[in-house]
């Protein structure tokens, strides 16, 4: 991934964790969110305390199994 895009998704995922207001969603048909960062989109695991990334990568190909 190139360090522009890396280090946006890592600036978004600090807002999220201080609190601030970031464009979140909850999955369908999974208990995962997802967070948009431009043309990506990180899948994280909010357990509370404890946020996980799940994946991160670009939108057309990040929901494919």
């Amino acid at each position: 991934m190139q360090p522009k895009r890396r280090a946006a998704i890592y600036a978004k995922l600090h807002a999220y964790a201080r609190g601030e207001q970031v464009d979140i969603r909850k999955m369908k048909g999974n208990s995962y969110y997802r967070i948009r960062v431009g043309q990506d989109r990180v899948i994280i695991d909010d357990q509370g305390r404890v946020v996980m990334v799940v994946d991160a990568g670009p939108r057309g190909s990040i929901y494919k199994e």
